[in-house]
């Protein structure tokens, strides 16, 4: 039997297109209930945009979130819905400008905003501008789901095997978030231009590492378990200059 904070959240998931702001939990638990929150409302069949701000570069969020040419994400949101996470990340100017862009008569999307902080903590330090302090201020407690009911949201049946197989998929990356967040944390401008290198690299020296340790060094097992070819793994090895571990010869 499903508790009430399940319930609850199920209710949620199916309700119309109310506002909603998300704080604590992961990230990706968060996107995870906007998306559910955005397929079970009536703008389903509309676009679903995640504004990733902590992602972007400080210099670049606001041509990125209005558009500097192109569309920005307020505008590929139009009919559908926005996920503004780490809304605080903003600064005062930016924050009043997309308070004053959604008061638009032309203005057609839903909100859903996000923040690892609790909302008591943002208004109380004073990390919001006045409009946003207010926007969010007036927000029911329904509509503000922390922790504990976007777990039980994540926790609903998904409905379908392809659904299920890609929220297993995403147990990795859950995994990865919390470290590459504090490895990018403030110096995502520092390694721009080597971040993907960088980070594949790394985290593909400690797979094959990790691997060849399981199979003490047989390059022909490490190699099937990886699902590569035996003379790519050898090639990778060189060129990632990773010491083979004692063990089976081949």
């Amino acid at each position: 039997m499903a508790t009430m904070t399940e319930q609850s959240a199920s209710g949620l998931v199916e309700q119309g297109c109310h506002p909603v702001f998300l704080y604590g939990a992961s990230r990706l638990d968060r996107q995870d209930v906007a998306r559910r929150l955005h397929s079970h409302s009536p703008r389903a069949q509309n676009p679903f945009v995640i504004a990733a701000l902590t992602a972007t570069p400080r210099a670049l969020r606001e041509a990125a979130l209005f558009g500097n040419g192109e569309a920005g994400w307020v505008q590929q949101a139009q009919g559908g819905t926005l996920l503004l996470d780490e809304i605080d990340c903003l600064c005062p100017l930016m924050q009043d400008r997309f308070m004053d862009w959604l008061e638009q008569d032309n203005t057609d999307l839903r909100v859903i905003a996000g923040s690892r902080h609790d909302p008591v903590l943002l208004l109380r330090q004073g990390c919001l501008s006045a409009a946003l302090h207010r926007w969010l201020s007036a927000l029911p407690s329904a509509q503000r789901l922390g922790p504990e009911r976007i777990s039980a949201v994540c926790r609903l049946a998904t409905g379908t095997g392809m659904a299920r197989a890609g929220g297993m998929k995403r147990g990795l990356e859950r995994a990865l978030e919390r470290p590459l967040s504090e490895y990018l944390e403030g110096d995502l401008e520092n390694v721009a231009g080597e971040l993907h290198a960088c980070v594949v690299g790394e985290v593909e020296r400690s797979l094959i590492t990790m691997v060849l340790r399981r199979t003490c060094g047989n390059q022909l097992r490490a190699a099937a378990i990886l699902g590569v070819n035996r003379n790519t793994l050898r090639k990778r090895i060189r060129e990632l200059d990773i010491a083979i571990p004692k063990g089976i010869d081949e």
